[in-house]
């Protein structure tokens, strides 16, 4: 029974190795063939419109590459907020702690305040999906790998940056001045 275990093993992985094989050289003969698609074009233009079908096959390989939409989240001191702009800087969506029913002190937890905003903010954003985005997130410090794990199960987050404004252990406090002991005399 074992032995028979480890030779199904085997060769289901070995299939699965050559499946993938199989998927990565057809990408390859479909990519070879929009390329010689576009050279008979050519061709048959005179080479007229070179420049411009060399543009158009630049722009389709280009395309994933480009950042369509930011993702901003930032910690403040009282509120936990969250906005979606494209690469203008149109706000397209915005959301703070009080939007997910979380008042007062509550919106200070971080991590209860996180998860329901990116619950609401994947639920509400469905024009995000399989575009590249751009995350951004301003004094988070503890929390990136939370945000960044439970966006990436359903976002393709191209670029990741982080804005830690708030130092780690405070301002410098002020020097506290002695009292003057002066003696009583009865």
């Amino acid at each position: 029974m074992n032995l028979s275990h480890t030779l199904f093993t085997t060769i289901s992985n070995k299939l699965k190795l050559k499946v993938s094989l199989l998927n990565e050289e057809r990408l390859y003969v479909k990519n070879l063939k929009t390329r010689i698609d576009l050279l008979k074009k050519i061709k048959e233009n005179n080479y007229k419109d070179i420049r411009a079908d060399k543009h158009q096959l630049k722009s389709e390989n280009n395309q994933n590459l480009v950042i369509v939409y930011v993702i901003n989240i930032s910690f403040l001191k009282a509120n936990t907020t969250i906005h979606v702009s494209d690469v203008k800087g149109n706000m397209k969506l915005f959301y703070s702690a009080g939007s997910v029913d979380l008042a007062g002190k509550q919106k200070r937890k971080r991590r209860v305040a996180v998860s329901k905003l990116i619950s609401l903010l994947l639920k509400r954003a469905t024009f995000l999906n399989k575009k590249p985005i751009a995350l951004h997130l301003n004094n988070v410090n503890f929390y990136k790998n939370l945000i960044v794990s439970k966006l990436k199960r359903t976002l393709y987050i191209r670029l990741i940056k982080s804005f830690n404004q708030t130092p780690y252990n405070g301002c410098r406090k002020k020097k506290l001045r002695r009292k003057k002991y002066t003696k009583k005399f009865k």
